[in-house]
């Protein structure tokens, strides 16, 4: 493996294990706009096929639907942490719970940035 394949593997470890030691379901804190999501999936919009991304909607603890948008793998420049988004999402099943971390888009939805099967 290369030097930045495994600064991948462990920028990602790293995230997970940070993600790990948060508790809420939705927060999102006032002058910034990281907001974390956690919830049950419960649908999945997948346009990788057409070179698109993944919408993944999760509905929290208190049944709140959102909206966790995976960008497309079709980028230009370097794409190691969207090919390890993707594969998160390829693991993922309806019914698992996922906690998604990101910046929330025009439309709501949240842009992932990490993402975690809980289990």
């Amino acid at each position: 493996m290369g030097r930045a394949w495994k600064a991948g593997i462990v920028a990602t470890l790293v995230s997970i294990v940070a993600l790990g030691c948060q508790s809420h379901e939705v927060k999102n804190t006032p002058g910034n706009d990281d907001v974390t999501v956690t919830g049950k999936l419960i649908g999945v919009k997948d346009d990788r096929p057409a070179d698109g991304g993944v919408d993944l909607t999760v509905e929290t603890e208190q049944g709140t639907r959102e909206i966790l948008r995976v960008g497309s793998a079709f980028i230009a420049g370097p794409r190691d942490s969207v090919l390890a988004l993707h594969a998160v999402v390829d693991a993922a099943k309806v019914g698992d719970r996922l906690r998604g971390s990101g910046r929330r888009d025009d439309s709501g939805a949240v842009l992932v940035e990490r993402l975690e099967i809980l289990r």
